[in-house]
Formats: structure tokens, C-alpha cells, sequence
């Protein structure tokens, strides 16, 4: 991440940006733990001035801050009924399949809150192993990773090629390098 101006010029910086900044971080290798109030108070921040158009982003970076809205509060109604708080786009273990994220639905509920749709991805009885750099282009070809199909955040799909990138210290896995 830069900024494009000094940060004498934005006196709104919150220390912990300009931590970031000085080591030269971006979001996917944060100070924070991926998921934590810390990092989502973190994105947050970073996406105002992105939108503001006073921050450089490079990397994927940069597409997380334009169609990910990690950290927002959701909540998620259950098969049997219960509802749930969730946050969005913050993939962890868990569920059925071996990782599992909440997305926006696009829709709310009577009280306002923003509805989310379960995501669930990868099989439970394997390990990810996209340090290997022939196992790694051999699930990119099999997935069609490369596919503009494989963009769309709503489908396992976008998750299982991507996630690895984007979440890779959050999800416990070896590498970030992309599938």
C-alpha cells in the first residue's frame, strides 16, 4: 500500500495504517489476524481512502478493496430455523466441505441487517498443497481457474482458486502463491 500524499496531509491515519504502510504491508500479509475486529477496522479504513482515491493499492489488494467486504457484520438463517451473526467474506474452517465464507446476498431482513449467503468449498479429507508448483498448475487447469467464470465471489469456485491467494494465513495454509 501507498499513500499518495503525506500522511501530515490526512490527520485521520490510524497508527495502525501507517504500520502498514512503514513495513510495507498490503491486506493480505497483515500485522492483524485475518477475520479479527483489528483487521476489519484495518480494511475498512484502507477502503475508504482507495475509494477516495488517496491510497495505492497493488496486488490483489486492490480487488479486495473493490468487491470484498470483509469484516461487515451479516447475519445467516440456518436449515433449522436459527439465525445467526456472521461476518462477511472472512473464509475459515469449518462446515460440511472443508472451508466455508459468508457473502452478501444482495437482500435484508425486517430489522435491516444484511442476509448472507453460506459458502462452502474444498474436500475435508485433503490438504492444500498449492506450494507445490506442479500440483498447483494442475488444479489451476483442472478448475479453469483462469476462466472469467472463476471470478464471481458467490461460487465456490472463485474461493477454492483464489482464496489461497487472498486468505492463505487465515485458512492455515502453507503458501499464498495462487493455485
Amino acid at each position: 500500500m501507498k499513500f499518495i500524499k503525506t500522511f501530515e496531509d490526512w490527520k485521520g491515519v490510524s497508527p495502525e495504517l501507517k504500520a502498514h504502510i512503514d513495513e510495507d504491508l498490503d491486506l493480505t500479509n497483515s500485522l492483524f489476524r485475518l477475520g479479527s475486529d483489528a483487521y476489519c477496522k484495518l480494511f475498512e479504513e484502507v477502503k475508504q481512502y482507495w475509494d477516495e482515491g488517496n491510497i495505492i493499492l497493488k496486488g490483489p489488494s486492490g480487488w479486495m478493496a473493490k468487491n470484498l467486504e470483509v469484516g461487515k457484520d451479516a447475519v445467516y438463517k440456518e436449515r433449522g430455523g436459527n439465525q445467526i451473526k456472521v461476518k462477511l467474506d472472512s473464509p475459515k474452517r469449518g462446515g460440511k466441505a472443508k472451508f466455508i465464507v459468508y457473502r452478501n446476498s444482495g437482500r435484508t431482513d425486517k430489522e435491516g441487517n444484511i442476509v448472507a449467503k453460506k459458502i462452502e468449498w474444498g474436500d475435508p479429507s485433503t490438504t492444500v498443497k498449492n506450494d507445490d508448483p506442479g500440483r498447483a498448475a494442475n488444479f489451476w487447469a483442472r478448475h479453469g481457474c483462469d476462466k472469467a467464470a472463476k471470478m464471481d465471489p458467490m461460487k465456490a469456485g472463485f474461493w477454492a482458486c483464489y482464496g489461497p491467494t487472498l486468505f492463505s494465513k487465515q485458512l492455515g495454509i502453507k503458501s499464498d502463491q495462487p493455485w
